[in-house]
């Protein structure tokens, strides 16, 4: 063991150090965040799993652009003893200059600075309040920040991002015109870091922004030795287009790696969808993503495999031609991440995971025990049975809906119908409309609001769709409602609840020739009738259908073999009075008469199982949102996400597996507004599984009237966060009032 590394990983917290003729030395604290393009660095994360009561790890080696091949390679072996001292069970990441994973520039709130040089050119610390070379530095970045120096020239600046500008004395701040609260925020605050890391605290930082006389800004350029402020080119669109067209990543596949034939040899498993049966415990695998590779080490791999895994996988980027500064991770069985996960269409953990969700599907408090087993057992029969987005449950549906409105196409034309009817809970809804509804919530804590849903048909046109969403959209801002989208099919446990176990949704109107329901619940308030196709192959042994045929005039009343007795008196309850003169027939599995078959195109191939397949119950994850200036939607994920990663002047996505949350920003724009369904578009296109718009729940949620079920999603809430968040004015007078005390 090196002694560098004798207390490493024992308590929460980063722990830095840098690699010097070969060797790990501890790197100051104060320096946190300042990188040299010249060096080699490892860094340790160390986090306290409450839910597990145990430390996690993520350890990374950090590669500057000029760093040498042996520093890089010394970096690479110390990085492995440490993950061996703490028993192998860190996540690895191979991080590159330019080319961090998001995880790694989340730890440095105030962005990762580049400084010219390393240890092996004799590189010196700028001097206290040194009148050395001036210093322009870029400041790139909303989420996770990027300082890195450019050409002393206004040719390197634009309008849209900060600049800072590093004299000495004075250090100042350019605001560009576009720029944003939290950019400039950003900005002010890696200006304050330069002055404390490089100045000990004794340079004077100056901010150049709209509210800055003529005079300042001419004096920065004074400073800078060239141009003015009407000098300062226009932000360039290129980088960021060219980003978004690479973002479309390759085909997602699974490899096995061994070197028992003395050559690495890769063999291909499988492409997407993925299944986590692929993975054998007593093997490594690549996990070849398009935008980087996970490298899945099994516990019953030898020891030669664990600590060759992170060669394996650069050798396997030679292999495949990819570039040098492709992401590395390297994770070990039982300790996977969130964003591994997320690749496997059936992924389970052992034990307890996802407790956030959990708690917020069954309305836990976090003070509330958890038994493994019978939390398990009530999760499969919720997703089994209760519907989609069983986290979704702002209250448990006591309240009545006071009305709703349909949209459906005016017959052989393209206008829109609009019609409001007084809420019947046992109104059927028709797949060829599209509804609005309105429904107050009450928490048992106290949380009270509005919501407003839309539910889309699956046989509507995309004009009566359009329609109801806008609508719905307008009349959520309106009264600071929550807006969810739903479509036919796929909808949440609590729209269900509201219709207080009396829902049905067809395709047409009733009735007309066969038509076949799947009954579907877990309560009597979450009972929901479904039409599917009027197909055998549409039967399922674990649940209840109901057939009504216009033919024989008769409801057939189908039990598969894993039905429950529950499902069984739902349907019967539900459809006995369908047709008032019409004969009930109950079927069991097995048993069907011919005409029962013949109204199904005939008796042919369905879903015999009763362990049903099911979508897997994701970490939840959080992403920031926002337009290009080209128009385009770039999405960008938030590692480790707390509350104070909301940002205010955008949108951000909570992605909870079968909902996916948009919240908006006070200050988003009315044109980010109206892109919430392109960024989920976006969003779904990129993301690894297999869902799609039409199964996922979307849920706006405005800035200050969180649900109680958004806020689970949060490690920790602060009610009170917003009012207390300083504006950028309060800032800009804090720097300058500690100018005051240079």
């Amino acid at each position: 063991m090196h002694p560098a590394f004798a207390n490493a990983g024992r308590a929460p917290g980063l722990e830095i150090w840098r690699i010097e003729n070969f060797e790990p030395v501890p790197y100051p604290k104060n320096n946190y965040g300042k990188f040299f393009t010249g060096d080699s660095f490892i860094i340790l994360n160390t986090i306290e799993s409450k839910n597990e009561n145990k430390l996690i790890w993520d350890v990374h080696f950090w590669l500057g652009s000029e760093t040498s091949t042996d520093e890089a390679g010394a970096a690479a072996i110390l990085t492995v003893q440490l993950d061996d001292i703490l028993n192998g069970g860190p996540v690895q990441h191979r991080e590159v200059q330019d080319h961090e994973s998001q995880l790694f520039l989340g730890y440095f709130k105030n962005g990762v600075r580049y400084e010219q040089g390393g240890v092996g050119t004799g590189f010196k610390h700028v001097e206290t309040n040194a009148q050395g070379e001036k210093r322009l530095f870029q400041v790139k970045g909303k989420r996770n920040v990027r300082v890195r120096q450019v050409n002393l020239s206004v040719s390197s600046m634009n309008k849209g991002d900060c600049f800072i500008l590093d004299a000495g004395n004075d250090i100042y701040v350019y605001v560009g015109a576009q720029a944003k609260r939290v950019e400039k925020l950003k900005a002010t605050s890696a200006a304050t870091q330069i002055r404390d890391q490089d100045h000990n605290g004794r340079a004077r930082v100056q901010i150049i922004d709209e509210f800055s006389s003529d005079a300042d800004k001419q004096q920065f350029f004074t400073v800078l030795g060239s141009g003015s402020a009407d000098q300062v080119p226009e932000e360039s669109s290129a980088d960021e287009d060219g980003a978004f067209e690479r973002t479309d990543a390759a085909a997602v596949t699974l490899y096995k790696i061994s070197d028992a034939s003395g050559k690495l040899k890769v063999d291909t498993i499988a492409q997407k969808p993925l299944s986590q049966s692929m993975l054998d415990t007593n093997d490594c695998f690549i996990l070849d993503t398009g935008s980087g590779i996970f490298v899945w080490v099994g516990r019953g791999a030898n020891q030669k495999e664990k600590t060759d895994a992170m060669s394996k996988a650069q050798e396997f980027l030679r292999t495949k031609k990819y570039p040098a500064w492709t992401q590395i991770h390297r994770i070990v069985e039982g300790a996977e991440s969130a964003p591994f996960k997320q690749y496997f269409d059936t992924w389970r953990d052992a034990g307890m995971a996802h407790t956030r969700l959990i708690r917020s599907a069954l309305d836990m408090g976090s003070d509330e025990s958890l038994d493994v087993d019978e939390i398990d057992s009530v999760v499969h029969q919720l997703k089994k049975s209760g519907g989609r987005a069983i986290g979704f449950m702002p209250d448990h549906g006591q309240n009545t809906v006071s009305e709703i409105t349909q949209y459906v196409s005016k017959p052989d034309s393209d206008e829109v119908l609009k019609n409001t009817v007084p809420f019947e809970e046992n109104l059927p809804l028709l797949g060829f409309g599209s509804y609005v509804l309105t429904y107050k919530y009450e928490a048992n804590n106290g949380d009270t609001g509005d919501i407003v849903y839309v539910w889309q048909g699956a046989k509507a046109s995309d004009a009566v769709k359009e329609r109801a969403f806008e609508d719905g959209m307008a009349l959520a801002v309106e009264t600071n409602a929550l807006l969810v989208r739903t479509l036919q099919g796929h909808e949440p446990r609590h729209f269900y609840k509201i219709f207080k176990g009396k829902f049905l949704s067809s395709y047409t109107a009733l009735p007309i020739s066969a038509q076949l329901f799947r009954v579907h619940g877990t309560v009597e308030s979450d009972i929901h009738a479904s039409e599917v196709p009027a197909d055998s192959s549409s039967l399922a042994s674990g649940d209840v259908f109901v057939l009504t045929s216009t033919k024989t005039h008769k409801v057939y009343i189908w039990h598969g073999l894993g039905a429950s007795a529950f499902e069984k008196e739902a349907a019967k309850e539900r459809f006995a009075g369908y047709w008032n003169d019409a004969e009930l027939e109950v079927i069991e599995e097995g048993a069907e008469p011919d005409e029962f078959w013949d109204e199904l195109s005939g008796e042919g191939q369905y879903d015999r199982s009763l362990q049903e397949r099911l979508a897997p119950l994701l970490e939840p994850r959080l992403f920031h949102c926002r337009l290009t200036r080209a128009g385009h939607v770039k999405i960008e994920e938030v590692a480790q996400y707390q509350q104070v990663d909301l940002d205010t002047d955008d949108i951000m996505l909570l992605d909870a597996g079968d909902e996916i949350y948009m919240w908006v920003g006070s200050g988003a724009t009315a044109d980010e507004n109206a892109k919430i369904l392109d960024m989920v578009k976006r969003y779904i296109k990129l993301e690894p599984t297999s869902r799609t718009m039409e199964t996922v729940t979307i849920v706006r949620v405005s800035q200050g009237q969180e649900p109680s079920v958004f806020k689970r999603m949060f490690p920790s809430w602060n009610y009170n966060y917003w009012q207390t968040l300083p504006s950028y004015e309060d800032i800009r007078r804090q720097v300058m009032d500690a100018n005051n005390e240079v």
